[in-house]
């Protein structure tokens, strides 16, 4: 009895050691795909931020525009409406 006791400590112990090894690499790739991500997500809002820029800049001269033009003839704000 104490010999199979001896043996199946032994399997349990590589079991537990080759679990803990798979355990760490699941972890591991884990973490890695979770920077993988986290970059993305950064290149994803910079891009954003560049593209809101470009926007509002857009507008802005859209609405400067608009103030600028004025009839000849009147003098009066003309305002352009874009679609």
């Amino acid at each position: 009895l104490s010999l199979l006791q001896k043996r199946m400590h032994k399997v349990l112990v590589k079991y537990l050691e080759q679990r803990s090894l798979d355990s760490q690499a699941e972890l591991d790739r884990c973490q890695a795909l979770s920077q993988q991500t986290t970059q993305k997500i950064k290149t994803a809002q910079e891009k954003l931020s560049e593209r809101i820029s470009l926007l509002s800049a857009l507008l802005e001269s859209i609405d400067d525009l608009t103030a600028s033009v004025t009839l000849e003839r009147t003098g009066k704000p003309v305002h352009i409406l874009l679609e």
